[in-house]
């Protein structure tokens, strides 16, 4: 695994739930009328979920071969997503079901495919509460698809917010 992927990943998720992974797909969005209900309705509800608690011994490398057992994803994936914020081949619905899978084991989307915010938080994913607002709005699709737009939108603010960081340094 390269260090690019390990620090990818590593961000990504430092613990795992053990929440299961279908190819079960969903339509579009559920109906709601209004940016801000739709944004609401992709939110687990803090008061039941909060930050998941898992085995110590449940590792970054345990989900990744988890998943890609159902979901075969190859590091050149991994890795473009690390260096430009999307996937090679935003048709192929394979990695998107691998992120999908690897984000429920983080315990960052819930099995009905919610995400959890204090977990985003409690694992470094990420640092604002404007980060997953703003990403929210991506999250269109079949389920694999929301879990990959989140995903690539989280990691695109990742980059951009460290290149800002790079420009500021010199």
């Amino acid at each position: 695994m390269g260090v690019k992927t390990v620090i990818f990943l590593l961000g990504l998720l430092l613990v795992c739930s053990s929440s299961g992974c279908s190819l079960m797909n969903a339509g579009d969005d559920d109906g709601a009328s209004s940016d801000g209900e739709q944004r609401e309705s992709l939110l687990a509800d803090p008061a039941t979920m909060g930050a998941v608690k898992l085995p110590k011994d449940y590792s970054v490398e345990d989900i990744n071969v988890e998943c890609n057992k159902t979901f075969i994803i190859t590091m050149e994936y991994l890795n473009e997503l690390n260096d430009t914020g999307s996937f090679p081949d935003e048709t192929d619905k394979t990695p998107m079901c691998f992120m999908r899978c690897f984000l429920q084991k983080g315990g960052i989307l819930t099995e009905d495919d919610k995400v959890n915010k204090e977990q985003a938080f409690a694992v470094g994913w990420v640092k604002n509460n404007e980060t997953i607002d703003d990403c929210l709005q991506e999250m269109t699709g079949t389920n694999c698809e929301r879990a990959y737009f989140l995903a690539r939108c989280v990691s695109t603010r990742h980059l951009v917010e460290g290149r800002s960081k790079d420009s500021k340094r010199r």
